[in-house]
């Protein structure tokens, strides 16, 4: 059966394909600039997290994606138009958000409410969750109709002395939220885990991604990028 996608003139097939393709671009970027991120991560003062924004940025422009001239607005580190071909040409908002994390925190990822367009089903304390999710699954700008695709890029690391050595890359393309009834159809289906957030402090709600739960729905979801042995 041929199921459209309830806002887009797109097939649910070819929204995963879409979203497939572009995860790869982004992924090469990614391995491509490896060597040059470890060496980055070693010699550099700043912090983790602002060294991780940093390469990732740098890695997106020496890969040089087709852009197209607009201005996307999001809470995440990089926003960009461009246009992904599967053959024909797909305008797509791109959402790449960096984290950086020791070893004991690589199976998840913390996002924020407006960094998805998934709603959030699970449990919480014995309680069923449905979170909406703040991010559009499409963005309407300049009369054009751009498909969200959401890309969070974790550098995993360990510091020694004064230097912080790269052990890896875990980059994970997030469903967009036209897809929920394949990779979230309820609470007891799930790829969520309980947030670091405390709601009897008043905190914004946020969840954590299971990158074992999300890869077992989609391999392709989840890519290790290991660090060349040369750079390490």
């Amino acid at each position: 059966m041929r199921i459209w996608l309830e806002s887009a003139l797109m097939l649910i097939e070819d929204m995963e394909r879409l979203e497939r393709t572009t995860f790869s671009m982004v992924s090469q970027a990614l391995t491509d600039y490896a060597s040059q991120a470890s060496q980055i991560f070693s010699e550099e003062i700043d912090q983790p997290q602002d060294i991780a924004e940093d390469v990732t940025r740098e890695a997106i422009e020496f890969m040089g994606l087709p852009q197209m001239h607009m201005r996307l607005y999001g809470k995440v580190d990089i926003k960009k138009a461009v246009y992904v071909f599967l053959p024909q040409a797909y305008p797509v908002a791109l959402m790449l958000d960096a984290k950086a994390e020791k070893p004991s925190g690589s199976g998840t990822a913390t996002i924020q409410m407006s960094q998805t367009s998934m709603r959030v089903r699970m449990f919480r304390k014995k309680i069923a969750l449905d979170e909406p999710g703040r991010l559009p699954t499409h963005i309407n700008r300049d009369g054009r109709s751009l498909y969200v695709v959401t890309v969070f890029a974790k550098y995993i690391y360990d510091t020694i002395g004064n230097s912080h050595k790269l052990r890896l890359i875990r980059a994970a393309c997030l469903p967009n939220g036209l897809l929920q009834n394949i990779y979230n159809p309820s609470e007891y289906d799930t790829i969520w885990r309980v947030g670091r957030n405390a709601p009897t402090l008043g905190e914004d709600f946020r969840v954590r991604i299971s990158f074992a739960d999300l890869s077992s729905k989609a391999s392709w979801r989840v890519r290790d990028i290991h660090i060349p042995t040369r750079a390490v």
